[in-house]
């Protein structure tokens, strides 16, 4: 790494983020001031727990420093926790704790509708600020996909998202296929964008799920491999509770307005 954190040999400490700032204060203390950029990547490591003296003890602490982790490949969010905490090698188990058994960590559909890992207090946060209105849009177009297609319709549709739920529910986790075994209707297929080059056929099962992701009924649970596979199972989310997001205050005043967004990563 360039700049403040470049060691003159292996193994030599990391500049002191405290010491790097406080002798470039302004001279009252108060004054704006430039921030280099060297600067910025020193109190960048050190809130992104990337120095020794900053390292997490358990993945909780990484995602509430991070406000949130990238997961729509698996092994990222494994690899975000086990470059952050203090002792790597139980990066694994402790983040499967986390995820599928504490639940303290949810999986579920963010910012630009991307799967990120996030602490379950956030939960509504993130569903009001992004999920509510991306959820609007895709269950809107997968009834429109389903008309043009000739497939049934939205009354149709309601009765097999409760259906799935139903199941899922007795289950506790399942994958897409066999939930298709309790509702037989998730096998239903219908054709996508006829005509066009990228035309395709789609499952119920697998637009029907991402629908219920993003509108925060159900999350991802675990997978069918070991801690790399994208293949998972579905639960119904810990938390599902039907709420209309309240009025809009000052950012300042906003319950999580901290996390409004991912923090970037050192550059």
């Amino acid at each position: 790494m360039r700049g403040a954190f470049r060691g003159r040999r292996s193994g030599e400490r990391l500049l002191s983020v405290d010491k790097w700032t406080s002798s470039r204060r302004g001279r009252n203390g108060s004054h704006p001031r430039h921030i280099t950029t060297p600067e910025r990547r020193a109190r960048l490591a050190l809130r992104h727990r990337l120095t020794p003296r900053t390292r997490a003890t358990a993945p909780e602490e990484v995602a509430a420093s991070l406000v949130a982790l990238h997961g729509s490949d698996p092994a990222t969010v494994y690899l975000a926790v086990g470059a952050r905490l203090a002792d790597a090698s139980v990066t694994v188990t402790e983040t499967a704790r986390a995820l599928y058994e504490d639940r303290t960590l949810i999986r579920a559909h963010g910012m630009r509708h991307t799967v990120f890992v996030y602490p379950a207090e956030l939960t509504a946060v993130v569903h009001a600020s992004t999920g509510l209105a991306v959820a609007a849009r895709e269950r809107a177009n997968l009834v429109k996909d389903m008309a043009k297609a000739g497939a049934p319709d939205a009354i149709w549709l309601k009765a097999v998202e409760e259906a799935t739920l139903s199941a899922l529910t007795r289950r506790g986790q399942a994958t897409a296929s066999e939930l298709a075994l309790d509702e037989p209707r998730l096998r239903e297929q219908f054709a996508y964008a006829a005509g066009k080059s990228y035309e395709g056929v789609h499952t119920v099962s697998t637009r029907l799920l991402r629908v219920l992701g993003v509108e925060g009924k159900v999350v991802r649970g675990r997978p069918l491999g070991g801690w790399t596979s994208s293949q998972f199972r579905w639960a119904v989310a810990p938390h599902t509770p039907d709420w209309t997001p309240p009025r809009p205050r000052p950012p300042s005043w906003t319950a999580g307005s901290r996390h409004a967004a991912p923090r970037r990563r050192p550059t």
